[in-house]
């Protein structure tokens, strides 16, 4: 698609009557007055105050495109149908409740269309940045909530939900968000270059606030996914382990079933119950660890002969440690046995990532439409 415009301003909406009018004309006289060729685009869920009738009906200076959406809801969603829709050069994210400072919008577009970033983030909590008349416990939830995405961002005020960002980042990203905090993920998914805008938060005066219990709840759902996306590999690597502890259990039984049971050997049924345990764990493994990944031909086989060499590097560093320490230690072969699982998991865990399962069918996954209440 060409850019025909510079900005595109996507204003997502449910229940705006009241401020989607005058919005929509401030918009466009910022723009206008900055030189800025630009288009609007409403993203409505479906509202029962004819938000999208009022707003198709508003013509002030620049294009305005409305889009209703039925049976979904979602801020973040919304958004992402604004980046279909959008014509501009750069994309800007904004609410639609006059909490956003409309002046600022070209300190958030300069500098993408100066090359000099690829996305901005407004932020209440740079220098020359805050919120008006916030009471404390609120200020508390905000902070808190920014301190806990410090693991997967730099962004110093994540859920300010007042962003530009290059159209063409957005176009084809891998976008999956939870709830309403399209900034956060973007940031986390793209990894673009970015500037804070400082930014002073207002209070909606028209309207009822979207903010509830669920929203928070949705708020932790996301961090949740993207700390496993960031830290995919160790959040795998967790996975792995813990399917090995059921696979444990899977073992001491069916080497009691075997012995007590089926009056089996003890040596020939801890064979027995060795097989039944990783056939247990590739099962577990295939559905869950590495459910991204078609398992290769023969992954059984090789699985299955990678954890009997994880069995024997386990075996060799107990070996070596007890001999180190003269075989007189005590309890030591406890500790033996703790440091030979630990190195024999990563060693199954990379052979099996890399040899039983192959990265070179990833599965696409579905978009949820999260509610909102």
């Amino acid at each position: 698609m060409n850019n025909i415009f510079e900005v595109s301003v996507i204003l997502p909406t449910r229940n705006e009557a009241q401020n989607i009018a005058p919005i929509i004309t401030q918009i466009s006289n910022v723009l206008n007055e900055n030189n800025l060729s630009g288009e609007i685009i409403v993203v409505d869920d479906d509202s029962s105050d004819g938000t999208a009738a009022i707003a198709e009906n508003v013509s002030k200076g620049c294009p305005v495109r409305v889009f209703v959406r039925k049976g979904v809801r979602g801020l973040a969603t919304a958004v992402m149908k604004g980046f279909e829709l959008a014509e501009g050069r750069v994309c800007v994210v904004m609410d639609a409740d006059f909490s956003h400072p409309l002046e600022r919008i070209p300190n958030m577009v300069f500098p993408i269309l100066e090359d000099k970033c690829d996305m901005t983030v407004g932020s209440r909590y740079v220098s020359g940045g805050g919120c008006h008349d916030w009471p404390l416990i609120r200020r508390i939830v905000s902070r808190g909530s920014g301190l806990l995405a410090k693991g997967v961002t730099r962004l110093s005020d994540p859920t300010s939900g007042f962003m530009a960002i290059r159209r063409e980042l957005v176009a084809d990203a891998d976008l999956d968000p939870v709830g309403w905090k399209i900034v956060l993920e973007t940031a986390v998914k793209v990894r673009p270059r970015l500037i804070e805008v400082p930014i002073v938060f207002t209070d909606r005066e028209q309207g009822e606030s979207k903010l509830d219990t669920k929203v928070q709840v949705d708020y932790l759902r996301h961090l949740f996914k993207l700390y496993l996306h960031t830290y995919r590999g160790f959040a795998r690597f967790t996975q792995f382990c813990i399917v090995g502890l059921s696979g444990v259990a899977v073992d001491t039984l069916a080497l009691m079933a075997m012995v007590e049971i089926v009056k089996f050997d003890p040596r020939m049924a801890v064979v027995v119950a060795f097989l039944f345990a990783v056939s247990w764990n590739y099962g577990l493994n295939r559905v869950w660890t590495f459910k991204e990944f078609e398992s290769k031909r023969y992954s059984y086989v090789s699985f299955v002969l990678i954890s009997a060499v994880g069995l024997g590097i386990r075996v060799g560093i107990m070996h070596l440690l007890l001999e180190y320490a003269g075989m007189k230690a005590g309890r030591l072969y406890i500790i033996a046995s703790f440091v030979g699982i630990l190195f024999a998991s990563v060693f199954n865990f990379i052979a099996a990532r890399y040899i039983s399962f192959s990265d070179q069918s990833k599965k696409t996954g579905s978009i949820e439409v999260p509610s909102k209440s």
